[in-house]
């Protein structure tokens, strides 16, 4: 891409936040571009480019009070963490923040990156006028063509405790809130699949009261303001056929789904905004690659990285467009982007007609790189990192994402070639890491096999066994048939152990506390104790190796513990989370080996808050 390309891509996203108009209109702009088909919810008018070229300039410019500024405004200035978040249309990370603008307004800001290594940022209008508002729809990753999953997100305040998606049928979708640490509001976000249409967003308080509604943004099908010009041709399972309107255009299908889009006319045919040609238009949609590519084009090949080479099916030229069309399979998962590949044209003869080399294309935003291969599991992608505990120390983790989540990490330190753990189940699949000598894994009680996963290039294995749900005990065991070990009992938190969400805690006794997606972990000398926030009432505590720590309400002054002799164990110094959770912390060292069977809480008045039998 050019540096005018550049200058007019980022322009445009800029001002799409403030127009409406032809939902296909922004889409000919980008897909000129021979970048993914994005937009940020509302589209500009489409001009020709040579005058869209003239106004770059005055866009780049802006304006206040009316008066043309000699240079951009000053970059919005963020305000608090971050969120990095799975995008599942883009199969990368998205970030979505707070920021304050040039003259101090609160603005919501996102930066996606696309397959093919292009990425955009940008930020939104003001929240003026929003006072009152509980929660509000910022924008999602819908496009023309649909992605297979489409992520929506936006802010919300405080009291909201709950975001959900309802369709047109009547489908509730649940969503999930987050926090940065300093994040002025929180950030909701909904995954869903594209071929839901979403009727309104609600947002709840924690008693299930509505707070909020909000329709969002339709976009049509292209399609479905075509004139067709011609039959339709089958590839690869796929169907595509060319639109007089909108802009002479291909449009691919797939189970009655557009899966991607070709603009064709003649006097900008696979030409980009510098008037420079290039040879060939690739798309990739879940399992399958297609496009154009430049006349007299017979064979198309693929070669991944590892040497892999795939070959399309070629159909040279059937309207008389001046491009050959080309469609193959992906075999087995992974994201060719990601991976790298290689892509070559030939012609009747067998002769090189052009070559593409695309470099593989890493996300910007990946907090937790992969260590090996990344396994995919349904909907759910795990893989090894390394994980930064609260002090300092780094060890192996196990990272997983799922469409509209947050990446977790758990972190482990193998001990043996046997070693197991079971981590947080996917949904009805128990999973867990296990070390280099185990082999198998069963579920006791169904008598269900599992499946061991051996990445390539990572420290450990990974077991999965499908179930049911509820108490049950999993036997590793090697290849001699040999246990190796049997892990029971409830699965274990949800909460993560990976790097922390704001600062820490520290508190008497040598214990450290930090926060991350409603969980509290607390840390004492290696040893963790877990607070998940959902099941959190009034107060919860640990006790042992000489240390009474714990957490409690707000307003809590004073926590005792009575002995069973009628002694009495007092933490009088609380500290405020840091994290404006509103919560206490208290910490004291303990004397006796054993604690009590009551713990009270009383306020600075002395007034008994709650206690704990």
């Amino acid at each position: 891409m050019n540096d005018l390309e550049e200058r007019l891509r980022a322009a445009l996203d800029a001002r799409a936040q403030t127009y409406e108009t032809s939902p296909t209109a922004w889409l000919r702009v980008q897909e000129r571009r021979r970048g993914p088909l994005r937009r940020w919810g509302v589209v500009l008018v489409a001009l020709p480019v040579a005058l869209v070229a003239l106004l770059v300039p005055v866009l780049l410019s802006g304006f206040q009070g009316g008066q043309v500024m000699t240079g951009p405004p000053p970059k919005p200035t963020p305000v608090g963490q971050a969120l990095v978040i799975d995008n599942p249309a883009e199969n990368r990370p998205m970030r979505l923040w707070f920021a304050r603008d040039h003259e101090g307004a609160l603005v919501f800001c996102r930066a996606v990156q696309y397959a093919g290594g292009a990425s955009s940022d940008g930020c939104g209008s003001t929240f003026v006028n929003r006072e009152s508002e509980a929660a509000w729809f910022e924008g999602s990753t819908e496009s023309v063509p649909p992605r297979e999953k489409v992520l929506a997100y936006g802010a919300a305040r405080a009291n909201v405790a709950k975001v959900t998606a309802v369709t047109k049928d009547g489908k509730r979708l649940d969503g999930a809130l987050y926090r940065p640490s300093g994040a002025p509001l929180q950030i909701w976000t909904v995954a869903y699949p594209s071929t839901e249409r979403i009727g309104r967003y609600e947002f709840a308080a924690a008693d299930g009261a509505v707070l909020a509604r909000e329709e969002p943004r339709a976009m049509l099908p292209a399609s479905d303001q075509g004139e067709p010009a011609g039959p339709a041709v089958e590839m690869k399972g796929m169907s595509v056929r060319p639109y007089l309107t909108p802009d002479r255009t291909l449009i691919w299908t797939r189970g009655g789904r557009e899966v991607g889009l070709n603009f064709v006319r003649a006097k900008d045919l696979m030409t980009n905004m510098g008037g420079r040609r290039y040879p060939v238009e690739l798309r990739v949609n879940g399992d399958r690659w297609f496009g154009i590519a430049r006349e007299g084009t017979a064979k198309v090949t693929l070669t991944r990285r590892g040497g892999a080479s795939l070959e399309a099916t070629v159909r040279t030229d059937p309207w008389k467009v001046g491009v050959s069309l080309f469609a193959g399979e992906l075999p087995g998962s992974g994201d060719p982007y990601l991976e790298g590949f290689e892509l070559v044209g030939h012609d009747a003869s067998g002769k090189v007609l052009w070559r593409e080399d695309h470099p593989a294309d890493r996300p910007k935003w990946d907090p937790h790189p992969p260590i090996g291969e990344v396994v995919t599991l349904g909907e759910a992608k795990v893989w090894f990192s390394k994980v930064t505990l609260a002090d300092g120390r780094t060890w192996d983790g196990l990272c997983r994402s799922v469409p509209g989540k947050k990446t977790t990490c758990d972190a482990f330190e193998p001990v043996a070639t046997h070693y197991a753990r079971r981590l947080p189940d996917l949904g009805t699949i128990a999973i867990g890491v296990a070390g280099t000598g185990i082999t198998q894994v069963t579920a006791q009680k169904s008598e269900t096999k599992g499946t061991i996963h051996a990445p390539a290039g990572a420290p450990l294995k990974i077991w999965t066994v499908p179930y049911p749900g509820g108490t049950e005990t999993f036997d590793l065991r090697d290849a001699r048939g040999e246990l190796g070990m049997a892990i029971g009992g409830e699965p274990p938190s949800g909460c993560s152990v990976s790097p922390p969400v704001g600062r820490a805690a520290t508190l008497a006794g040598g214990v450290t506390v930090t926060h991350q997606d409603g969980c509290l972990i607390m840390w004492r000398d290696g040893q963790q104790f877990t607070v998940e926030m959902r099941d959190f009432e009034d107060a919860t505590y640990t006790y042992g190796d000489e240390i009474f720590t714990g957490i409690a309400i707000k307003g809590t002054g004073r926590v005792e513990m009575v002995y069973d002799d009628g002694s009495r164990l007092v933490a009088a110094a609380t500290t405020p989370d840091p994290w404006g959770l509103g919560l206490v912390l208290f910490s004291t060292p303990a004397k006796k080996a054993e604690g009590g069977a009551l713990v009270i809480g009383y306020g600075a008045a002395g007034k008994e808050l709650w206690r704990l039998d």
